[in-house]
C-alpha cells in the first residue's frame, strides 16, 4: 500500500509538474554567522599578519629590537590583551600540565632555544617564530572570551585554566 501511494505521488509530480517558484535558481546563499572558536581564529589571523609585517620591517631597517614591543603593541590592538597575558596564558598553561613529561621537555627545549637566541642576540629575528608556537592557547583564550563576553579577566582566566586541565589544547613543540 505504501509503495502504491508513494508510486502514485511520484507520477503526479511528473504530471503536474514544479510550480514556477520551484523551478528558479537559488540565488540568495545564507552564510553561518561565525562561532567562537571561527572568531578567535580570524583574530589571530589578524595577529600573525601583524607579525608578518613586522618582521618584514625588522629585516628592512636591520632593527630587531623593535619586534619585542611591536609584539605586545599587535596583542593590545587586536585582541585588546593587556601587557604580557600571554605569558600569563603560557604559564597556566605549563601549570596544568605538569605530569606531562614529554609536554614539559617539548616546553624546556623551546625555552632552552629561546634563551640560547637571547644569548647569542639573535632571539629577535626567531621571535615571532617563538611566540606563535602558542598561538593555539591564545586562541583558546580568544575563543572563552567570544563565547563569554561579559566574564572578567579573572573569570576567563578560570575558565582558560578548566580548560586546559581538560587538555582542549595540546601544543607539539618544534
Amino acid at each position: 500500500m505504501r509503495l502504491l501511494m508513494a508510486l502514485m505521488l511520484c507520477v503526479f509530480a511528473l504530471l503536474v509538474g514544479c510550480d514556477q517558484a520551484m523551478r528558479q535558481p537559488i540565488t540568495q546563499i545564507v552564510t553561518p554567522t561565525p562561532g567562537s572558536l571561527e572568531k578567535a581564529q580570524a583574530a589571530m589571523e589578524r595577529v600573525n599578519e601583524r607579525r608578518i609585517e613586522a618582521h618584514q620591517k625588522a629585516e628592512e631597517t636591520g632593527d630587531f629590537l623593535t619586534v619585542f614591543t611591536i609584539s605586545e603593541d599587535i596583542f593590545k590592538e587586536e585582541l585588546d590583551f593587556r601587557k604580557e597575558l600571554w605569558v600569563d596564558l603560557v604559564e597556566i598553561y605549563h601549570q596544568e600540565n605538569l605530569e606531562n613529561t614529554m609536554l614539559l621537555e617539548g616546553l624546556e627545549n623551546l625555552q632552552d632555544a629561546f634563551a640560547e637566541k637571547l644569548a647569542d642576540g639573535t632571539l629577535g629575528m626567531f621571535y615571532f617564530e617563538y611566540i606563535s608556537s602558542f598561538d593555539e592557547i591564545i586562541i583558546e583564550y580568544l575563543r572563552l572570551s567570544f563565547e563569554f563576553p561579559k566574564s572578567s579577566e579573572e573569570e576567563l582566566l578560570a575558565l582558560f585554566r578548566q580548560s586546559m586541565r581538560d587538555q582542549r589544547v595540546v601544543i607539539i613543540f618544534p
